[in-house]
């Protein structure tokens, strides 16, 4: 159950920036003044802000992996990803996980097929799992609450034959109690959105990795693919209720 527990709070996370919305990637927040390459930092987040008003659906395979250094440990997933605004998403991981995990709006349910069993959570209230309130930021923050809660940086451009990704680093201020001591994001060019996220905890301890390919922005996305059908023997349990 612990485990569970510690995933709903990267699946939030991914949910953050899935959503890639204004988790201070806003042109007003408080910025590091660097200029590395074509573009400063004012013109990517501008790019990002302008690509994330024209998103409405995505489709993505997902990558996530969970690393704990001082057990030298690495617990690898793979699956597909759909995600709807405002607040819907679908992250189906394929064996050995075997295992969905949909947000209707309201509720966070993971399914654990072959447990046949099914933990709900509600998204707002007091009952909510820790870090699911996180989920907030990629919906409802402004951009006075990311300038006073987050520093970002430009740490590089990342040029291939192939793509241009902009390294960015995003800290929380002392004043911000964040689960994460540090996020990396790194933005395609052209995309002008995330392809991969780091998120350290335990001072660099924990490292969780995303990583999104074969991105299709916008496809046709019918409401039902955030609906759980479940079999009629299976558990569901509220672990806060």
């Amino acid at each position: 159950m612990l485990e569970s527990v510690m995933f709903i709070n990267k699946l939030s996370y991914i949910i953050i920036f899935l959503a890639f919305c204004s988790l201070a990637l806003n042109p007003a927040v408080s910025l590091a003044l660097e200029n590395i390459g074509d573009y400063d930092l004012d013109e990517i987040l501008l790019n990002v802000e302008e690509a994330n008003s024209k998103l409405d659906t995505m489709e993505a395979e997902i990558k996530y992996s969970r690393v704990i250094t001082l057990l030298d440990s690495e617990e690898v997933s793979v699956g597909f990803l759909q995600f709807k605004k405002p607040k819907l998403v679908n992250v189906n991981f394929f064996p050995p996980r075997s295992e969905i995990n949909v947000i209707d709006g309201s509720y966070l349910w993971i399914y654990h097929i072959e447990k046949r069993q099914v933990e709900k959570y509600e998204m707002s209230g007091d009952d909510s799992p820790q870090g699911v309130d996180i989920f907030e930021l990629g919906y409802d923050y402004t951009a006075e609450k990311v300038k006073r809660n987050y520093e970002i940086t430009l740490l590089d451009v990342i040029s291939t034959e192939e793509e241009t990704l902009f390294h960015l680093e995003l800290i929380p201020r002392k004043t911000f109690d964040s689960e994460y001591d540090r996020t990396l994001l790194w933005i395609k060019e052209g995309l002008w959105l995330p392809v991969q996220y780091q998120l350290f905890e335990s001072d660099g301890e924990i490292i969780n990795t995303i990583q999104l390919t074969h991105i299709e922005i916008n496809t046709e996305i019918s409401d039902k693919e955030f609906v759980l059908n479940l079999p009629d023997d299976v558990e569901i349990i509220e672990p806060f209720k």
